[in-house]
């Protein structure tokens, strides 16, 4: 079973690569408790591995030197999977997760290249709509709410989007007690948006997000956290209540000192 699920997602996902220039790697050497493969291309590798006694997939990416992957990899999504008890559809939720995060990166990654003036520090950052698309495989209806926004308004209101359709849907997660694996997954995606996404995304899980919660429902994220989201948690607690005077307009980097206000208007 273990295997048949290792193989149906390195199906899909290697699909998906193989049609953007990647090839699968030869494996060196197989590892006790653990099934990988790995897929090049040009500048960057992805990894996909299934660490049997912990249950979990995880979906990783590295560079990419003359002499193959650099293996300084780093984690772009995870999910625990039981293939004894979990379900297909569960199995399903991770071929979507994964697919979407590989074709939306390697997407970014293209128009990064077409826009040279963009500084290093900027690179890979992703913005809130990509942050909002990587939640809709734990909340599906978020999809048709997405559409309803712009349908609405013409665009997505970051803040109100989601303090009123993404944060009621984690809290009751968190406080239900049921979906452990959901609740997993999704502590997991915001350590990693927080890694890879831009001023705005920051703002959003630190102070609207995670400032937004019951004590109840961070306490069953707080668990998964990074050390990059559990510092800046810790740091955004001191201005939870609180009300920032808006600044003069500036830049977009003064977003977090205005509370996150401009982000609404946008």
């Amino acid at each position: 079973m273990e295997q048949n699920a290792f193989d149906y997602v390195t199906q899909k996902v290697g699909e998906v690569l193989q049609e953007r220039g990647f090839s699968q790697v030869k494996n060196t050497a197989a590892e006790k408790d653990k099934q990988s493969v790995v897929f090049a291309g040009d500048d960057l590798a992805y990894g996909i591995v299934y660490q049997v006694d912990k249950k979990r997939f995880e979906l990783k990416k590295c560079g990419m030197t003359d002499e193959g992957p650099d293996k300084k990899w780093k984690s772009v999504s995870v999910w625990l999977f039981d293939p004894e008890t979990d379900s297909k559809d569960q199995l399903q939720d991770i071929v979507n997760d994964f697919t979407d995060s590989v074709a939306g990166q390697i997407q970014k990654a293209v128009g990064q290249a077409q826009k040279k003036k963009r500084r290093k520090d900027d690179d890979n950052n992703v913005d809130t709509i990509f942050f909002f698309n990587r939640f809709v495989g734990i909340f599906p209806e978020l999809k048709d709410e997405l559409n309803d926004e712009r349908s609405l308004y013409g665009q997505v209101r970051s803040v109100t989007f989601t303090r009123e359709k993404l944060l009621p849907k984690i809290e009751e997660l968190c406080t239900s007690g049921g979906n452990t694996s959901a609740v997993n997954r999704c502590a997991t995606l915001l350590s990693e948006m927080y890694v890879s996404g831009d001023l705005d995304v920051r703002s959003i899980i630190t102070i609207v997000l995670l400032n937004g919660l019951s004590e109840r429902a961070v306490e069953a994220l707080k668990p998964n956290f990074s050390q990059e989201l559990a510092k800046a948690h810790k740091s955004a607690l001191k201005m939870k209540g609180k009300k920032v005077k808006p600044e003069k307009k500036k830049k977009r980097s003064q977003i977090m000192a205005a509370t996150l206000n401009e982000m609404d208007r946008r």
